[in-house]
């Protein structure tokens, strides 16, 4: 069973899902830290580090920009 999201965690996860479906690719750190008005791509980081705890996402090799699976 998936743990549920909180609900910033579920708004990003949202705001990834929505970026890959216009864009074709999933967005950088700095664009969801952008798209929430944070100041640090760190933010974001640890957001989709959660959510992937969570078993809703993969987040692919590091240091790949836009390495973020969806799975749910």
């Amino acid at each position: 069973s998936m743990d549920k999201l909180t609900q910033q965690q579920r708004a990003v996860l949202d705001f990834v899902k929505l970026y890959a479906k216009k864009n074709g690719f999933p967005p950088t750190r700095t664009e969801i830290s952008t798209g929430f008005g944070w100041a640090s791509a760190n933010a974001a980081q640890q957001h989709l580090m959660a959510i992937a705890r969570k078993g809703y996402i993969r987040l692919l090799a590091k240091g790949q920009s836009r390495g973020i699976a969806i799975l749910k």
